[in-house]
């Protein structure tokens, strides 16, 4: 019998109207099609004795984000948080920053920097 080759990625998609700091941002390939990414890590604000859970969300690179995508909201958020568009796209800026999401429904992402 053959053994699936694969690790199961560990990370739950943050929850919308909850609060989050982000405690790091990797760039990623997959390894089968070689797609660049984000992976956005985050720590809940007040999270219960009993959530053993890790946060985090794929970013899909691209040359043109739509503002209601993963990587539009985040980029929208900062820009608006900064006022510099090179700082938005930085994400070592984005580091130990809180987040609230607002909607993350497929095709209609926001967040909002609150510090």
């Amino acid at each position: 019998m053959p053994k699936i080759k694969a690790t199961l990625a560990i990370g739950q998609e943050p929850t919308e109207g909850q609060i989050y700091r982000i405690t790091s941002v990797e760039e990623v390939k997959t390894t089968v099609q070689g797609y660049a990414a984000y992976r956005v890590s985050l720590e809940p604000e007040k999270r219960k004795t009993d959530d053993t859970n890790v946060y985090a969300s794929m970013l899909w690179s691209r040359e043109a984000a739509g503002i209601k995508s993963k990587l539009g909201a985040f980029l929208a958020a900062f820009l608006d948080f900064t006022g510099d568009e090179d700082a938005a796209a930085d994400t070592d800026n984005w580091l130990n920053h809180t987040i609230r999401i607002i909607k993350w429904q497929p095709k209609d992402r926001q967040i909002q920097v609150l510090t």
